[in-house]
């Protein structure tokens, strides 16, 4: 099964959010569903909301880093992307530690 969050349009153009439909896989659904029932969400369509808005976030800011190292003429040492990637739990390209 796919279910689609659908967003209901503002009274204008920009003034909220658009309509827009999105499927995710059905594994995913139900996990988000299972949490709007024990109430750490309220709604697919919100816990969907709130999870681009922190995607967004994290690519405005990886953005703004590397547009400063780029203007500074440099990039991080090994040693400074070892040492994040340890403090963030990721390895390589952003992949959770197991």
């Amino acid at each position: 099964m796919t279910d689609r969050a659908n967003l209901s349009p503002g009274p204008s153009a920009g003034a909220g959010p658009a309509r827009s439909s999105v499927s995710l896989p059905d594994e995913q659904i139900e996990q988000i569903r299972r949490l709007v029932t024990v109430g750490r969400a309220d709604s697919v369509s919100e816990y969907v909301i709130a999870a681009v808005a922190e995607r967004l976030e994290r690519d405005r800011s990886l953005t703004e880093l590397q547009d400063l190292f780029e203007r500074k003429g440099h990039a991080p040492s090994a040693e400074h992307l070892a040492w994040a990637r340890e403090v963030l739990g990721v390895e390589g390209e952003g992949e959770a530690r197991t």
